[in-house]
């Protein structure tokens, strides 16, 4: 490369990322948010283990960010950092755009400004994609992933060049170590492995019988593989709240490794499979690389067309200038996508969506389509060259493609001001009774709240259990392991052999203390259809004593029907109580949720709400709200009922957060209708 055209190119790249950097830190989240982002902000701050598959490299990257002492939350720095690892992203992919450029065999090209600024928007347009940039403003794997996939695509185009030289080995050599590195960031990029076998074979297939490549790219692979064997010491060293099922022995690195605890053998399901593949599966990625790539209605309108518009102009270009290359190029594509949809299997109307998984796919679309955008300015430049005023016009029109990406998605990616996943976790630990036990059941009710106690201090006194994870022996012995002084007297098998009674018996629960301080001492407790954490619950029941206060997040739910009789309302929390005092009660519940809970955003029209906050986490305020109103009306004072969901409604509009199919106007007049 030229010198004045590498000074040019470096400063190019620098602004492109720059720019990207600048929009991802302004929209970041303040702090955790839903699903992966409080799990592995708590693993990175505590060196934690995730659940399988996990993030070892993530984690071993975060650390020293998240310990960073510059006075801001660990979860906010740690956003930083995706920002940051998603700029470096952009910034690759329009490298990698110039190097497309540059592979057509006519020799060393002068990298000008009209491809330098096309490759620019073009990145530009991707990084504000919305599936990019929802993984740019919060701290999990999916990031990393997308960068590996540039760094994997960069290392195939660099052989591709080489591939007839001496020195192409070392392309091999590094081309396994990442893919085997890439095992300890969440896998996806795994599925581009056919696709690399295959890219060699159309460039110079001789290359697959020769034994020195092929050593030397299984070396590297075996290389960055190992790297997974430091899971073995941090597991043996960390006591994080995370480390349900800790790696720390071979064996258990390999059930880790291998997803034993989730069905074995890697996941590898692809029949039958759980939808149609198709109409259900294949409609999926479509779905997604539509909202990335091709939209036409909101705020963007017809300027949502542009990056799908310009992906077609980059592969018809592609193979028009370099056909072979062209050919390879979307074969990587196509058994990208094939073997994404293939492997991951997913069932209809999941309930979660996928788009994380289809990352690497929207690299490979997002580098096409800054190479589609520098051919589309390139060209302007040779036919306007001699027409200043149309040439500036178009290149200005240019800019339309991450303008309308920016104006398009802004409002959904504004994250700066959404603190609701933080101010559940708050909310669920402050209002807990001193020294309780305290039972979650899923992802978005437990890893907020270990990353609120174990990474901001809220509450250490409260312990907490997952009783989904209950079920599993494994992780009650770790979890004993970690807590040697928790009220647990049954091994094992004497709790087997309790969740294997028939339903109906009494269990007897001694009472410590005296009548007048622990009220009525009425400790029966009934079952129903018992599971292994059912014994689990009955085992602590009895050797607590009440000693411990034990309650369980509202979500529990079901999980504890056998319970119902026994437990108080007490906001987020129910509280298991000798005897039910209902004032008592009713004054609990009433302080948590009108005078200690937060409910910042839910009623700010400027901040969206996503399904989770608005559905589940706003479903379950909503359920609490109603269960303090009704308990009003029913003690017979209509106008503190009218009051609670007056206060309900200011905090939570119904516009908002859906409420069935009630009003403000028949939500008040259930105050005076008692018994309903």
């Amino acid at each position: 490369m030229h010198g004045s055209s590498s000074r040019t190119s470096t400063f190019a790249l620098a602004a492109v990322g720059a720019i990207a950097l600048a929009v991802f830190w302004r929209t970041a989240y303040p702090t955790i948010t839903w699903w992966d982002s409080s799990s592995y902000s708590t693993a990175a701050y505590t060196l934690g283990i995730t659940s399988p598959p996990g993030s070892l490299l993530l984690t071993l990257i975060g650390w020293p960010v998240a310990h960073l002492p510059i006075g801001d939350s660990p979860a906010h720095q740690l956003n930083l950092l995706a920002g940051a690892l998603a700029a470096l992203t952009v910034v690759l992919v329009m490298r990698l755009a110039l190097r497309l450029w540059r592979l057509d065999g006519e020799g060393d090209r002068p990298l000008t400004w009209p491809v330098m600024s096309g490759a620019g928007v073009g990145a530009l347009g991707f990084a504000f994609s919305t599936d990019l940039w929802e993984h740019a403003i919060k701290f999990t794997p999916y990031i990393l992933t997308a960068l590996f996939t540039t760094l994997i695509l960069g290392t195939m185009l660099r052989w591709w060049r080489d591939a007839d030289t001496p020195e192409a080995w070392r392309s091999l050599l590094v081309l396994g170590l990442l893919f085997g590195v890439d095992f300890s960031v969440h896998r996806t990029n795994a599925l581009l492995i056919p696709a690399a076998i295959v890219w060699v074979a159309i460039r110079r297939p001789r290359t697959l019988r020769e034994p020195r490549p092929v050593l030397v790219a299984f070396g590297g692979l075996l290389a960055g593989l190992s790297l997974q064997l430091l899971l073995i010491p941090i597991a043996s060293g960390t006591a994080s709240p995370l480390d349900f099922f800790a790696p720390d022995s071979p064996r258990a690195l390999w059930d880790y490794v291998s997803l034993a605890g989730l069905g074995g053998h890697f996941l590898l399901n692809l029949w039958p499979r759980h939808a149609p593949l198709f109409a259900t599966q294949f409609g999926d990625l479509v779905r997604a690389t539509g909202d990335s790539f091709l939209t036409w209605r909101g705020t963007a309108g017809v300027l949502g067309l542009l990056p799908a518009l310009l992906v077609l102009v980059g592969f018809g270009a592609l193979v028009a200038r370099a056909r072979r290359l062209g050919v390879a190029w979307i074969t990587t594509l196509v058994l990208q996508a094939v073997l994404t949809v293939t492997y991951f299997n997913i069932p209809a109307n999941f309930f979660r969506p996928f788009d994380r998984h289809y990352l690497p796919i929207f690299v490979t679309l997002g580098i096409t389509m800054a190479f589609g955008a520098l051919m589309t300015t390139r060209w302007l430049a040779e036919r306007l060259a001699r027409h200043p005023v149309p040439a500036f016009a178009a290149y200005a029109a240019m800019a339309l493609l991450p303008a309308g990406q920016l104006l398009g998605n802004w409002r959904q990616h504004d994250a700066h001001a959404r603190h609701f996943t933080l101010d559940y976790a708050r909310n669920a630990l402050e209002a807990l009774p001193p020294d309780a036990i305290y039972f979650t059941m899923g992802d978005n009710d437990t890893f907020p709240v270990f990353y609120a106690q174990a990474v901001e201090g809220v509450r250490p006194d409260v312990t907490i259990l997952n009783i989904s994870m209950s079920n599993s022996e494994q992780y009650i012995a770790t979890f004993r392991q970690q807590h040697p002084d928790f009220p647990l007297s049954l091994d094992s098998l004497q709790r087997q052999s309790m969740a294997a009674r028939e339903p109906g018996f009494a269990l007897p629960v001694p009472v410590a203390g005296t009548a007048d301080t622990l009220a009525l001492i009425t400790a029966s407790m009934y079952g129903s259809q018992f599971q292994p954490a059912d014994a689990v619950v009955m085992d602590l029941l009895q050797t607590n004593a009440f000693r411990r206060p034990v309650t369980f997040a509202v979500t529990v739910g079901s999980a504890i029907t056998w319970l119902q009789p026994h437990v108080a309302l007490e906001g987020l929390h129910w509280r298991v109580v000798p005897a039910i005092d209902s004032a008592a009660n009713l004054a609990t519940l009433r302080h948590n949720l009108l005078e200690r809970y937060e409910y910042r955003g839910y009623a700010d029209t400027t901040i969206p709400l996503d399904d989770v906050t608005a559905r589940m986490i706003g479903g379950q305020y909503t359920s609490i709200f109603q269960a303090l109103a009704t308990a009003e009306r029913d003690r017979g004072d209509p106008a503190g009922c009218r009051a609670v969901m007056a206060e309900y409604l200011r905090a939570f509009p119904l516009d908002r957060v859906p409420a069935g199919d009630a009003t403000p106007a028949s939500l008040r007049a259930r105050c005076d209708r008692v018994g309903e």
